[in-house]
């Protein structure tokens, strides 16, 4: 039975369309586009995919989101970072501070500013060493992002900023799209302001008093807080800064209120462990605004960490000193890194070992379960050689796969949908890179203990369509994880 299903449904074997007409939104990655994305992002980016994927599998209408951060002090940060090293190609002895953004890509964007406007946007390094002095490094940098912008102007700042977002956007964009990582909306953080969608939700909480002001001094503005204790957070959180500035909650806040506001059934965040504090605060503030909080669901996924020969590879983002998700792909290659990255629970501790991603043995599970696929494609590559029947599997007689390995083999192609269903249910992968490990095993173990091709044809032709079997079934489940089902290995 199991076997017609596979023949009569091919590539939509074990898919469903269970929860058909259910609208549902995945966010994921939505990295600062500060630097290239690191192999922290790759796993979330792995994850994500896959559980959009499956989501799909099972009927959901998925709209897979980047939430681009295009504003705030981090892309601040980037702008000076760039400014600086402009000033430093133009001849100025200006002090680069450490807690700027490093790496050659910071250097790169300066010096296509430089070769375009010479002297523009030059201030001497005494103004800027003026303007930090008796400050402490972030106070300094806050002062070296406010002197940038006075002496500028909007349109001058906005030369160093739209050059680094563009420049980074679009980098993580391809980086993404050769990890065979993909969106439908890229969603910028930046329209929330411009659209004036911020001001609307804060007065809205303003209006259902969950929002107060902090005034320390009589006659003057202070910071409005969200009051976020009344829903059970450990306090109240700013939106507003004494100086008039959002914060990231008050984006956050309309973000999430947008994002109902275009229909899905439910919305799935998946953030860094590091966020895990973030998620009270941002659900009280979805009930407060009035909205079903249970239609947010948050997936945390662990950092992973990188070992080559055994040494762990140390890593730090503002530094510059970081593997990046494309150097990544190209030591191991995408089909590896996307299969490793699944192969564990999300909040489980991940130990990415690169020798082993490497590695043609059975011991690296992703190339065990390609191989499982060549072998098959082997076999019939050689049905052809010896001019056999090449066709008609479909119709042999089934009942004749009696043998140990056989009923395990079919049993476990049955289980397939189940698979599907509860690794969707569950939002986890992991449990359909154990299927595809726990098939291939079986196949290895059917392939060398049986003669395929030196059976009666009537044998032959059943065993053939084992094997077609669990060829779709791997390709269908590789497809899902996003990692490819060579001919050859």
């Amino acid at each position: 039975a199991v076997l017609a299903d596979i023949f009569e449904l091919q590539d939509r074997f074990g898919l469903s369309e269970q929860f058909a007409g259910q609208k549902i939104q995945v966010e994921f990655v939505s990295a600062n586009p500060t630097s290239s994305l690191h192999v922290g992002h790759g796993r979330g980016a792995a994850f994500g995919m896959s559980v959009a994927n499956l989501l799909e599998a099972v009927g959901y209408d998925v709209t897979r989101e980047y939430y681009v951060n295009d504003a705030g002090r981090q892309m601040d940060i980037l702008a000076v970072s760039v400014w600086l090293r402009y000033l430093q190609k133009c001849g100025e002895s200006v002090d680069f501070q450490d807690n700027c953004y490093k790496g050659d890509y910071i250097i790169d964007m300066a010096q296509a500013i430089a070769d375009k406007y010479t002297e523009k946007f030059i201030l001497s390094a005494e103004e800027i060493t003026t303007a930090r002095q008796d400050l402490d490094d972030e106070q300094a940098l806050d002062a070296t992002i406010a002197l940038m912008k006075k002496t500028l102007n909007e349109d001058g700042y906005a030369v160093f900023f739209e050059l680094a977002l563009t420049s980074i956007l679009a980098d993580i964009r391809e980086d993404l799209a050769e990890f065979g990582v993909n969106y439908d909306t890229w969603f910028s953080e930046r329209s929330l302001f411009t659209s004036g969608k911020i001001t609307t939700a804060i007065e809205k909480l303003q209006e259902s008093e969950h929002i107060y002001e902090d005034t320390k001094e009589e006659g003057k503005s202070g910071a409005l807080w969200f009051r976020s204790t009344d829903f059970g957070d450990e306090k109240d959180r700013v939106v507003v800064r004494e100086n008039g500035q959002p914060t990231y909650f008050a984006s956050d806040i309309a973000y999430h209120q947008d994002k109902l506001a275009r229909g899905f059934d439910r919305c799935i965040n998946i953030w860094g462990s590091d966020h895990h504090g973030y998620i009270p605060r941002v659900k009280a503030a979805m009930q407060a605004a009035g909205l079903e909080q249970e239609k947010l669901v948050v997936l945390l996924v662990q950092f992973a960490v990188l070992y080559r020969s055994g040494e762990k590879i140390s890593m730090s983002t503002r530094s510059g000193e970081f593997v990046t998700l494309r150097e990544l792909r190209d030591e191991v290659g995408a089909d590896a890194a996307r299969f490793f990255y699944v192969q564990r629970k999300s909040e489980q501790h991940m130990d990415f070992d690169l020798d082993l991603a490497k590695s043609k043995s059975n011991e690296n599970p992703v190339y065990y379960v390609q191989y499982a696929h060549a072998r098959i494609c082997s076999i019939f590559e050689q049905v052809v050689e010896r001019g056999l029947n090449v066709e008609g599997y479909e119709q042999a007689d089934f009942s004749l796969l009696q043998s140990e390995h056989e009923t395990t083999l079919l049993t476990l192609l049955q289980r397939f949908p189940e698979v599907i269903q509860t690794a969707a249910k569950n939002y986890e992968p992991h449990l359909l890179t154990y299927y595809l490990r726990d098939l291939a095993t079986a196949f290895h173990s059917y392939y060398n203990s049986t003669k395929f091709l030196d059976a009666d044809p009537e044998p032959r032709d059943a065993i053939l369509a084992l094997c077609k079997a669990v060829q779709q079934v791997l390709v269908n489940g590789l497809q899902i994880v996003g990692v490819s089902a060579p001919k050859n290995m």
